[in-house]
């Protein structure tokens, strides 16, 4: 049975509701198996969050996340009310798994009125595991995808549980990917425990530099 909690920052103030960063107004999706990270990864955009003064609110679908069942969350950052976040309309979808990717991809809005359409980062070790149809349907859509072996990353780096770390690196190197890289490293300072914490900033900035050199590729 799937089990959902909540996550929210109904309590900011004025002065902190408005972060030097300017206006944000996120929706993101999460998702993986048990055993990945999802909700580590949840941790470090909610503190950069709540760090920055963002209102937040969102939710954790856990499912069987101790079996390597479904993990999904649910995270907006900005003026939202509601948890979750409706099929169509997310800005970011971060997958650590590919199953899992095939099945949130509809959660990412397409462009329209001018606006880009969402982004979505995948970790996957066959960067065309995606058949055709997919991709054309998401091209046509104007959602941009891009696939990473982060597990071979973070295997290489001798961390393979910080697969979530250098996927949301990758991420991070995208020009329209709305968290600085610097603020994230700082929010994985504070949350990784601290036997990782080392290690971890390392697998992010390897991360974040093949993510600039194939992401460019692709832009």
């Amino acid at each position: 049975m799937n089990q959902q909690s909540a996550i929210c920052n109904p309590c900011l103030s004025g002065r902190q509701a408005h972060s030097a960063l300017g206006k944000m107004n996120i929706q993101m999706i999460i998702s993986g198996v048990g055993g990945q990270g999802v909700l580590l990864v949840t941790r470090i955009f909610s503190d950069f969050a709540l760090r920055e003064g963002y209102p937040l609110i969102g939710s954790e679908d856990h499912g069987m996340s101790q079996r390597g069942g479904s993990v999904i969350t649910y995270l907006k950052i900005g003026d939202f009310n509601n948890p979750l976040v409706k099929r169509g309309s997310a800005n970011i979808l971060l997958s650590l798994e590919r199953n899992e990717a095939l099945k949130t991809l509809n959660y990412l809005r397409p462009s329209a009125n001018g606006q880009n359409g969402g982004l979505g980062f995948i970790n996957a070790s066959d960067p065309n595991y995606m058949n055709d149809q997919i991709r054309n349907y998401l091209k046509e859509k104007g959602i941009e995808i891009y696939i990473f072996s982060a597990d071979r990353v973070a295997s290489e780096m001798g961390s393979v549980q910080s697969t979530n770390i250098a996927l949301i690196g990758f991420a991070s190197a995208h020009p329209r990917f709305p968290f600085p890289p610097e603020k994230l490293r700082q929010s994985i300072d504070r949350v990784t425990p601290p036997k990782f914490r080392e290690m971890s900033l390392k697998i992010f900035d390897k991360g974040f530099i093949e993510g600039g050199r194939l992401i460019k590729k692709e832009i």
